[in-house]
């Protein structure tokens, strides 16, 4: 009898506790997730209107995209294309960036959706000053100015960008 009052009692009452906890944390879950993915889906679409104006609709297109590519939308009205994608910087958190290319394949603007970088150096990949001067920027990339100080987060932003450029040339057209 001892026993039973020592271990198997206090043994159920924690395992009764633990399912009771368990079962409210999946309700839960239930109840919030598709709160979340609708407060999701509407961020990213005030992003996507962001980054390419002239659009006044989206278009998911599915495909066969280069490594990190997370979205790509077209806008209805033939606009340009918005394109999602992440790329490993110096933090183990990857850079998310949203892409509007104009349908003449030049960057209209560019949204830093994540940046887990380096406080105060690697995170200077968000700040206008350095996100501005992709503007109208078109494939070559030329004047491309990394960040003193941050060259691995600067080339995190600028692979994410080629791979934008990468899923244009791929859709483009269609």
């Amino acid at each position: 009898m001892n026993a039973m009052n020592e271990f198997v009692k206090p043994t159920l009452v924690l395992a009764i506790i633990c399912l009771v906890i368990t079962a409210l944390l999946s309700v839960s879950h239930e109840i919030t997730q598709p709160i979340i993915d609708e407060n999701e889906r509407k961020t990213a679409e005030i992003a996507r209107a962001e980054v390419l104006t002239e659009a006044d609709s989206f278009e998911q297109i599915e495909g066969e995209f280069p490594e990190g590519v997370q979205e790509v939308y077209k806008a209805a009205n033939g606009a340009g294309y918005t394109v999602t994608i992440t790329s490993k910087g110096y933090s183990s958190d990857p850079l998310k960036v949203m892409v509007g290319l104009k349908e003449d394949g030049t960057i209209e603007r560019i949204k830093v959706l994540a940046n887990n970088e380096t406080p105060g150096l690697g995170s200077k990949v968000s700040n206008d000053d350095f996100v501005n001067q992709f503007e109208g920027m078109d494939s070559s990339m030329e004047n491309f100015e990394a960040i003193g100080g941050a060259t691995i987060s600067s080339n995190a932003m600028k692979r994410a960008i080629e791979s934008a450029f990468q899923v244009y040339e791929t859709v483009k057209g269609e």
